[in-house]
């Protein structure tokens, strides 16, 4: 009974080692892999002689990799056709606008204010000063819409005419590249790390189960042909 036992036992141990080494090694292999993406940070050396992967692929070949990312973003994503666009659709254009009213209905208000002060100081004759007030006022309520609805105007075409002859000429010299590049080169290799596994943590976890997934079914295959 108990040499059945045990060559059951054995019999088991003989077909699931081949599958468990099998996912094993396909899990270690691919965790290896991804970690070795980034370490080491830097180069390892004993003895005097550079060791063999050492800095990590991305350490590594961080400049390349800096300058490709800058120019992938600067060609599809920050181009000046998509700033342009962006720009149009968000709505600065009309706060702008507000606020080049703004600061013109305050320009006028001042420049009336300041006509209506030299006028006064001026009209001394008694039987006028009384209506100086009442006249300057009037002409004040008159003079400030028509001279409003003019700047208005001619603030609203006038930066039109700007946004679409100026605006691509401003975005097409912006040098998005090299900001985007020494940005990615000031990072600590650390935070370099930290940003890429973050946003890619779930999908990276994946290809490492899936590397033992792999290894567990060349294991089968491998105990299929053996036997």
């Amino acid at each position: 009974r108990n040499k059945r036992l045990y060559k059951k036992v054995r019999l088991l141990i003989e077909y699931l080692i081949p599958p468990i080494t099998g996912a094993f090694i396909g899990y270690i292999t691919n965790w290896l892999a991804i970690k070795m993406l980034f370490r080491p940070y830097n180069e390892v050396r004993i003895f005097g002689i550079k060791m063999p992967f050492t800095p990590g692929l991305i350490p590594k070949r961080r400049d390349e990799i800096a300058k490709s990312i800058a120019k992938v973003i600067r060609q599809h994503l920050v181009n000046p056709e998509n700033l342009h666009r962006l720009f149009m659709e968000s709505s600065y254009k009309e706060v702008l606008e507000n606020k080049l009213n703004s600061v013109v209905e305050e320009i006028v208000d001042k420049l009336l204010l300041s006509l209506k002060e030299e006028v006064e100081t001026k009209v001394k004759i008694s039987f006028l000063s009384g209506y100086t007030d009442k006249i300057l006022q009037s002409l004040s309520d008159k003079i400030k819409p028509i001279i409003m609805e003019k700047s208005q105007q001619s603030i609203k075409e006038n930066l039109e005419k700007h946004i679409e002859e100026e605006l691509p000429q401003l975005l097409a010299s912006l040098d998005v590249e090299k900001v985007i590049y020494e940005t990615l080169s000031s990072l600590d290799i650390k935070q370099l790390e930290d940003i890429v596994l973050g946003f890619s943590e779930k999908q990276l976890k994946h290809i490492t189960y899936l590397g033992g997934v792999i290894g567990f079914f060349i294991g089968l295959l491998q105990l299929l042909f053996n036997h």
